[in-house]
């Protein structure tokens, strides 16, 4: 695709090395937390706008801590316990490496704790807290979900059996011991977290599934299958209302705003194309560009989406006049 017809990155952070994933905290009381995955170190920095700081000049990061990770990310989760405006101060979070293992930071800045979680045969694609901080929820190509009580020293303390590899896992803050997967094979369950069972089941009827997300509102799920875009309002349990191809040769990420409901992201290939579509007016209203394919995240009230790219880091800012006339 011609880089003419995309839209050029507002900000940009470069970083040494290759990054693996990128995301901020999606929660209010450490929203300006952002986590930064690269080959062999988690870092940990902050990022405040000019939108929320008239003192910052556009853009400041600023480096907090740097920890050492022992193999290649492929997945990280930030724990709602974190908060550096308590005393002492607590930063936690997860990250799942290429040795199967899951790997949990706890850290009150003076001492530092790492736990490492076993148990996944395969890669782990996707993990996800829930919303008291106590359970960790992962999904692996192994065909495995497991559950790990993370503050009893990441002990697994279950695992449901999937039918293929399992892509995503998204707890909602809205639907306490509610758990969503998506799998590979285009089937997503909705499991209750107390007994183990699978409460809705939907099927993406295309394959590969590579990515769901569910939405702050609790009945609207997307999903990224082949290329398309995938949404479902569980409400009306229909089938799901499907899009023209996105990404003609495969989405592999696809993410709801925190901020903005109707927002979703989504980024594919050819041409590593990060595209931002409003759902309600079936409209695109970004398409922006990436080297390298390091995750997607939104930050938790400003209108910025943010996307690794190699050794940097891009940051979109989406035009609020127009967010807003389309609420």
């Amino acid at each position: 695709m011609d880089e003419a017809l995309t839209t050029p990155p507002t900000f940009q952070l470069q970083f040494s090395k290759q990054i693996y994933c990128v995301e901020f905290s999606p929660y209010e009381w450490s929203q300006h937390l952002i986590c930064i995955a690269l080959a062999e170190e988690i870092v940990i920095g902050t990022i405040k706008f000019q939108d929320e700081d008239e003192t910052v000049e556009d853009i400041a990061y600023n480096h907090f801590r740097t920890f050492r990770h022992k193999t290649r990310p492929h997945a990280v989760a930030w724990s709602p316990e974190t908060c550096l405006s308590v005393v002492p101060k607590v930063l936690k979070f997860c990250v799942a490496g290429a040795d199967f293992k899951i790997r949990l930071y706890c850290s009150n800045i003076s001492d530092n704790i790492i736990w490492e979680m076993e148990g996944h045969k395969d890669y782990v694609n996707s993990i996800c807290y829930e919303t008291e901080g106590e359970i960790l929820a992962s999904v692996s190509d192994d065909h495995t979900c497991k559950l790990w009580a993370v503050n009893e020293e990441g002990r697994c303390i279950s695992t449901l059996n999937l039918t293929s590899p399992g892509m995503t896992i998204r707890f909602h803050s809205e639907k306490p011991g509610k758990l969503l997967v998506g799998e590979k094979n285009g089937l997503i369950h909705m499991y209750d977290v107390r007994s183990q069972q699978a409460i809705m089941s939907l099927d993406a009827d295309i394959v590969p599934l590579m990515s769901v997300d569910w939405g702050s509102n609790p009945f609207k799920i997307a999903g990224i299958a082949a290329g398309k875009l995938l949404l479902w309002d569980i409400s009306k349990l229909s089938l799901p209302q499907e899009s023209s191809p996105l990404h003609i040769e495969g989405g592999l990420i696809v993410k709801f705003s925190l901020a903005y409901d109707h927002l979703v992201a989504t980024i594919g290939r050819p041409d590593n194309l990060l595209k931002v579509r409003n759902i309600k007016s079936n409209e695109q209203i970004l398409c922006g560009q990436v080297k390298l394919i390091g995750g997607i995240t939104w930050h938790y009230e400003l209108p910025y989406i943010c996307a690794a790219s190699d050794r940097e880091i891009r940051f979109w800012k989406l035009d609020l006049l127009i967010l807003l006339n389309d609420l």
